[in-house]
This record gives C-alpha cells, structure tokens and sequence, in this order.
C-alpha cells in the first residue's frame, strides 16, 4: 500500500479528530450495574437518522489572495467570508456543489455532490469580496479558492468517499476495522461541521472547537465593564443506542462591551466612566474620535499592565476611519501618545521629518486628540503600528479571559447563567426550535434528520453510603429529595491531628475592636477542643495587620500584607518557641486578589511556608452560624480526618488512591509559552483519608504529565513509609483530560505508574486501575416526574447513567453524586481507561458514588472524587504562587513574530519550596 504523502498528512492534521473520543482501545464495557432504584430521564441529546447508503466527497481546500502577501494570515472569518461569497458567485454544477457543501474553515470540504474538476483533477474558483459593500477596489481582495479531491489516509490514489453508514455502525456496537474507524472519525468530524455551517452565519462561534454560538440579544451586564452573553453549544455524538446524536445546551460568557476603549477602560478598570450597555453598539463607526474630555486623562504602568493582560489579542475598529476592518490588539505603549515621535516620509519632495502622533493624526485625518497623555495602542506584524487610544472602539464578542475575571465578574454570571432545570430545557427547546435543523437547505441535502424531541435514557438513584466519625458513631446522609447531607451536631471528628501549640491571629480589618476578637478566639478554641482537634495553646497572639485603619486595597494596596504575616508568624514563634502552624487571617470583605496574595506570601515571602486560615470580619460574631466550617476546615489543616466512608469490599488497606491534574497558564504575551502546573495526590496508607501532594512545573499547554513517574514514586515510598508495605492496588483519578488525550492516559501516563513501580522493585507489579474524571461536557439529564427531582428540580444525588447516551464500547458512566444547589447539577463523566483490578459496573459507580461523599470539608455529598477535587484545589493555589505577574507579562511582550517558545522554568521550583518546612506537606495546608 502505498505511503501517504507529507502533503496528505497536512490535510488530515486539520482534521481534528481527537475530538472524538473513539474508544476502542480502552477498557471494555462491563454490563450495565443493577444496583439503586430505576427510572427514566431526558437527555439533551437528539436523535439523528442518516439515510442508508449516504455517502460525501471530501475535498482539500486552499484558499488565497490572487495578489499573495508575505506571511499572510488567513484568520477564520475571512475564510468564511471568501466561502460565503464563492458561493453566490458560482453558477450551475459548481454552485449546486457549493449549496450542499460543508466548509471547516482550515482546508476541508464535505459535499454530497461532486465538484466539476478540470483535467488536472482540481476545481478553481476566483472570488471578489466585497470590502464595506463595495467591490473592491484591488487584487488584495480577490482569492482563488483551489479544491482537489481528499485521498485516503491509506492511500494516495484512492478519492476519499466518506461513508456516513460508518457512523451507524459504531452506535449499534460493531467492531470496525482500521479503515472503517478512520472513516467514522472522519464522518463524524464531518457531521459537526454540517451543523456548523447555517448557525455560523447567525451566531458568532467562540472557542477553538466552534461549537459554542452567541448572539447579543438578551445580554446581560457585567461589572468591570463585561457583558455576559447567552447562547448555546451544540455538538455532533455517537450513542449506544444504535444511532448518533446532536446535543444541544445552553450556554453563557463574558466578553468586554463594545465600544469606544477610552468610554470603557475606566469600567475595567474600577475607576468609574462608561455608560450602559447599548446592545453592543458604543459607539459611531466613522466620524470624530469618541471620549470627550471627561474620565481617565492618563495611565499609570499598573494600569497599562492590567489592559494588556485583559486586552490581549482583542478585536477593534478605528474610530477616525469609515471603515469596517478589524484589527488586533498587541500591548499599550509605555509613553503618552504626545511623547510618541516617528519619521515621516516625506511626500511631493517635501523632507522627512519627526513627528508626534497628536501631529500625524492631525496632519493626516484632521483629528485633534482630546487625550493626548493618553498612550496608544500597538498592533499588526511586530506591533510597528500605533493608533491613539482615544481613536480604538472595541468589537463584539471579545471574551474576557476566564481566569481573569474578578470576584464581582463571577458573581454576575452566576446569577444570569445558573437556571433552574425547568428553565433550562425551556431554554434549550427554545433554541432547538430556533435552529430548526429539519429545514436546513444542507442538512436535506446530505439525507439527515434530526429527532425534534430529547433522548429518554435508563438511569438509577444510588443510596447513600454511611458516614462514620469519632469512636465508630455513624451518620445517615438524608437521600432522596432531602438532598444527601447530613449534620455532625453531638459528634466528635474521626480523627484527631496535631495538638495546635504554634498559632496566630491577624486582623487586617481596622474597624474590629479587640474584645470582639478576643471573645472569637475563646470561641473558636473551644470549638476546636468539643470537636476532637486539640487546642494546647488557647490564647494565640493577636497581630493588628491594618495598622489600627480601615484595611482599603484601593489605597493601600497588599503592601501591609506581608509585614503583617511576619509578625503573625513571629509571634508565633515567639510564644510557643516552635514553627507557627497556623495563622488565622481575619479580612474585611471577600477580595479574590487578595486573598491570593494572602496565599502566595504565607508560601514564599516568610522563612518557610505557614498554613492559613482566612475569614471574613462579620462572620467572627457569635450570632454567625458558619463557626462550623472554619472549624473542619482548621482540623484538616492541622492534620485531622473529618469523617471517612468505610468501603472494605472495595476499597482495602492494600490499595492507594491518586488523584492527578495539570493546569494551563493564562497567555504569556507574543511568542512565550508560560510552564503549566502538574498535580497530583495519594494516600499515605491504606486508610486512604489522609493525603499528600506532589507538585511539578512543565512545559506549557502539555496535557500528559511530564515528571508523572517520579511523582507517583515518590507516594509509593509515603505509602510504604506508613503502611510498612507497597500498596497492590492503585486506582488513578485523572482529571483536567479533553477527550482527545484519553488514549494518552491510557498509554503514557498508564506506562509511566508502571515505571514508577518497577524502580521501587523490579518484581512489584501493582493492579492499575486509571479512570479519567471530566467535568468539562455538556450532558445534562432531567427528571421526567416531578417525585425523580429534589427540592431544587435536580435529579436526586446518586443518580448514574450508563447506557443510551454513553460510549458503545467503553467502560465509561455519568454519575451526579451530588445534589445541584444554584442552577442544573451537571454530572462528572468517568471512563475507565485501564483495570488490572477488575471493576465490574456496580463495584465502580458504588466507589465513585460513596468517595463524593468523603470531602473532608463538608457535610454533604460533592460533584467530584476528592482526590480529583484536591488536584484541582491545589493547582488553583499553585496558580496564584506561579503567575503572579501575568499581566506584567503581557506589558512586556516581544515585539518578534517567531514561532512561541517557552518560557525558562524549575520543575521543582515550588516542590521544593512546600518541602522547606518539613511539617507543611503532611497536613491538608490547600483545603
């Protein structure tokens, strides 16, 4: 057979096929479990019918400028503008194939109707794009668009035909050998992009995948000058149920309102101006420079830093220009646009000269600045461009950075996004009804019918487990609609950690008075003691952090933070004579940065890392009611065990659990990769309820964890330190892996624990079992009746799922073990990747189900095993220790076009700096 060829693997490189998740070389489904009460759920998936037989053509797309550019972009919007318009210039058999063809936007076309091709077997159009609804007035705007039929990834002579009856045959079970599963993916992938291609044209696509749409009507306004906007994400699956399906939720995210940047820089940054939302239109396209006299004059660096990590890669239009062009944002210059000089080309014999730019835009458009101290804005290739700020209106549909929205940011959208489920299936019917899929011209083309109604799909309610505190008493956690909680009122921690000797008390709210601070203490230490966490020392020193004022970050800033943990963490010392266990911080209000910068000192600005507890000022009163949560949270801090849930017929002192994660960092500026953080967690012995973590730092955005051999090393020696034995057994929560990376975790990481083993021993052969643990997916399940919801309209807790809409041929399940407190409860998708243990389906979902209940800082059930939960805890933590200064970063970006690199960094940087106090790493310091 023959080999294909370097240009065929460019083709299928854009295919994205480890969207899918095929599954067949991972651990094979058992039966369906048995255990827990039946019932019958909606889905929010719909069922799809692809008429027998039904086959398309794939075809390589290149699209060019007739006049080519040195490095030209080809950005996303402008290929689907040229595809658009190819095809209301294209006219007979070409513009029939146009009609039905589906276009992904990187080089691959699906058409039901074959392309005339010339005799060198390529069908080439030439196309005129209009430019401000005009035609255009040069080359620069015409492309050729060039299609050749797709070869076989097997072969570079056969035409690639996808057979969509590939699909159906993976649904209904049938194994499928190397070729067909190559063509299922492929038809798959090509499914999606059928779905994509009307909604495209109504709603703006966002993210990397395109299946989540937004459109600007019903927006809702966000602090810090945001708007969230609603929509809906949709995305073509299989099913076991003998067919595919489309599933369809809502969806929600925050971008930066639209209009002039110098009407809204002073909301984003908290210094008043700005006004409504005005439907995404702030402002004229054309005409003066918008901003007036009023607001921000000027920009100090803290400032220009926070924009440029906010703004980073945004879209805008020039102000001064009656033009439609979009352009991208590269950093704000340090200097005022009034100290910006540059060398004019002299014109009509006239010389060069230098110039501001207040003097160009002046000279040029007749434009005088009204805020010249004001800086500009750097863009286009190397940033060599500069425009005032004063002349920039941002577009629609710039999203805020995830990790960059503040406290009052996630609040908003919590409120707009979290509905009710009875909401949320009216909402996602609304939008079904809005895409009207039946009537597609392309999907009637390609023989495809979607189901108008939701799958109905088997589950089961799975009782809770029994909880068990001090001196073997038990707790009952409240199941069915009562939610699955429970309450330790009369009852004792199971187990006690160190006696608390070494401890302080910071205040950095100026406004508390003393006696109230000191009755606090006296009542947080018996509390302490009544709870089975011994208090040796109940009279901790008390350090005034806010120097006797009203602690205001705004004026202030965290300057005071430091000193005031040095002296917490001396007196400390200084009265127990031995390393400060705990310092207890008491904060004005909640303030995210803060807190994070409260965090990051207690780890890397004292001699050695302290464990903190932070609480907010008016909950020390004794009327407050949230005494309890403080106080679990201090007895895991200093080594204690809340509670745990007995499961000898599953999980025995012979087996460790692990938990693992990898968190990515936010965008390092042009061409920087910053490192991504590796997390992972085990059992030091067989009880499996005490944990200690591993912390490494990689190179950035790698999914697989670099040092994951050393790093489960390292908990085997814990386990065998405690346990005076290796553990047989080993079971690995994995979370933070997209469906494309399953087959990584089955093989790398999977190879790597085994590794780890055979350094310990080269005949130690532990049973591995590894189950991937997503939370990022879009399955929803509804209650049917209103006796299968709780008190919220969720499902009950212990609900599984698995069959219907799972995985054909893989281990895998859904299991919301929790009960949905604000909006629809979303369920934690587990696959089974590797079990040398050998689980069936009830041993399995009974372990995952009964761990949600063991999270050592609550008395209820959560969403996820704790072990999993604890990675993604610390790797939160680590975050705010690692990248600090991300925005200054971005102030500071290369002005180079190269390829990104990575950025320089020490894998034990922060592992190193946990293990500087011996008595840190041995206590839940993250919880």
């Amino acid at each position: 057979m023959a080999q294909p060829t370097a240009e065929l693997e460019k083709v299928f490189g854009t295919l994205n096929l480890k969207e899918t998740f095929a599954g067949d070389e991972f651990k094979s489904r058992p039966a369906p479990g048995k255990n827990g009460r039946p019932l019958t759920v909606f889905a929010n998936m719909y069922p799809v019918a692809i008429k027998p037989g039904q086959t398309v053509w794939h075809y390589t797309a290149d699209i060019d400028p007739v006049v080519k550019v040195a490095k030209q972009k080809e950005p996303r919007q402008l290929m689907q503008d040229v595809w658009v318009q190819a095809g209301k210039e294209a006219k007979g058999a070409i513009k029939t194939a146009f009609e039905a063809a589906a276009y992904d936007l990187v080089g691959n076309v699906w058409s039901p109707v074959e392309f005339p091709l010339d005799g060198s077997s390529k069908c080439e159009v030439v196309v005129n794009l209009l430019e401000d609804g005009s035609e255009a007035k040069d080359d620069k705007r015409r492309f050729k668009i060039v299609m050749r039929p797709a070869m076989s990834n097997r072969s570079s002579t056969a035409k690639h035909t996808i057979d969509l009856d590939s699909i159906g045959d993976f649904c209904k079970g049938t194994k499928l050998d190397e070729q067909a599963a190559e063509s299922m993916l492929v038809a798959t992938q090509a499914m999606n992009v059928l779905l994509r291609q009307d909604v495209s044209l109504r709603y703006k696509a966002v993210g990397a995948q395109g299946r989540r749409f937004f459109g600007t009507d019903g927006a809702s306004l966000l602090p810090e000058g945001g708007v969230c906007l609603s929509g809906f994400m949709q995305s073509f699956r299989f099913t076991q149920s003998g067919h595919a399906a489309v599933q369809l939720d809502t969806a929600y995210s925050a971008f930066f309102k639209a209009g002039p940047l110098v009407d809204l820089m002073g909301e984003i940054l908290g210094t008043g101006g700005g006004g409504g939302f005005r439907g995404g239109r702030g402002g004229p396209r054309g005409g003066a420079p918008g901003g007036g006299a009023g607001g921000l004059q000027t920009l100090d660096m803290r400032q220009i830093a926070k924009l440029n990590g906010l703004l980073r890669s945004a879209k805008f239009e020039l102000i001064h220009r009656k033009s439609s062009r979009q352009y991208t944002f590269l950093k704000i210059t340090a200097q005022p646009a009034a100290e910006c000089k540059f060398l004019l080309d002299g014109k009509d014999g006239k010389e060069s000269k230098m110039v501001t730019i207040p003097e160009y835009y002046k000279q040029t458009y007749n434009v005088t600045l009204q805020k010249p101290r004001l800086p500009c804005i750097s863009f286009g290739a190397g940033g060599k461009n500069k425009v005032p700020l004063e002349l920039v209106r941002l577009v629609e549909y710039n999203s805020i950075p995830f990790l960059k929205l503040s406290g009052d940011q996630t609040a908003a959208m919590i409120k707009v996004a979290a509905k009710r489920p009875e909401d949320r299936v009216k909402m996602i019917g609304d939008w079904r009804k809005k895409l009207d899929w039946g009537n597609l011209p392309k999907v009637k083309a390609w023989n495809v019918k979607i189901d108008p109604n939701m799958m109905q799909v088997k589950a089961r309610v799975l009782a809770p487990p029994v909880i068990t505190y001090s001196a073997n008493k038990t707790q009952q956690p409240s199941g069915g609609r009562a939610c699955s909680q429970w309450n330790m009122r009369n009852t004792k921690y199971a187990k006690a950690g160190k006696s608390l000797k070494s401890w302080a008390i910071v205040n950095l709210d100026g406004r508390l008075p003393m006696d109230v601070i000191q009755g606090f203490v006296v009542r947080l230490a018996q509390n302490l003691n009544i709870t089975n966490c011994p208090v040796e020392n109940t009279r901790p020193p008390i350090v005034d952090g806010a120097d006797g004022r009203r602690f205001d970050v705004m004026q202030q800033g965290f300057s005071c933070i430091k000193p005031a943990l040095q002296n917490g963490a001396r007196e400390a010392y200084m009265q127990s004579k031995i390393n400060p266990q705990l310092i207890v911080i008491i904060l004005p209000n909640k303030d995210l940065g803060r807190y994070a910068e409260i965090k990051r000192c207690a780890m890397q600005d004292l001699r050695m890392p302290v464990v903190t507890q932070l609480l907010q000022s008016q909950k020390i009163s004794p009327t407050n009611r949230g005494m309890d949560q403080y106080v679990g949270n201090i007895h895991c801090k200093v080594g204690g065990v809340t509670h745990h849930v007995p499961m000898p017929n599953i999980l025995d002192k012979t087996t460790m659990m692990i938990g693992a994660d990898v968190t990515h960092p936010p965008p390092a500026g042009a061409g920087q990769i910053a490192p991504s953080i590796a997390v992972t967690i085990a059992s030091i012995s067989g009880d499996n309820n005490l944990f200690c973590p591993e912390i490494r730092i990689q190179e950035g955005r790698k999914e697989s964890i670099t040092d994951l051999k050393d790093m489960v090393k390292q908990h085997l020696i814990t386990f065998q330190k405690n346990a005076k034995a290796l553990p047989a057994k080993i079971i690995m929560f994995r979370d933070g892996v997209s469906e494309g990376q399953f087959a990584m975790c089955a093989t790398e990481e999977y190879e790597a624990m085994l590794k780890a083993a055979r350094e310990m021993d080269p005949k130690y052969r532990p049973k591995i079992t590894f189950v991937i643990c997503a939370k990022r997916h879009s399955m929803r399940f509804f209650a049917m009746t209103q006796q299968d919801g709780d008190r919220t309209g969720n499902l009950q807790p212990g609900l599984v799922v698995d069959t219907g809409v799972c995985h054909p041929f893989a281990f895998d399940f859904y299991l919301q073990a929790h009960s949905g407190l604000q909006g629809t409860a979303r369920p934690t998708h587990y696959v089974v990747v590797k079990d040398d243990i050998g689980f069936d389906a009830d041993k399995m979902q009974g372990l995952c189900n009964s761990l949600c209940y063991s999270y050592s800082r609550a008395c209820r059930s959560v969403s996820l095993i704790p072990v999993a939960y604890y990675c993604d805890i610390i790797a939160g933590k680590c975050r705010d220790f690692l990248y600090k200064d991300d925005s200054d970063v971005a102030a500071s970006v290369s002005s180079g076009s190269g390829p990104d690199r990575p950025m320089e960094f020490n894998s034990m940087e922060l592992m190193k700096r946990i293990q500087s106090n011996p008595d840190f790493n041995s206590v839940a310091w993250y919880m």
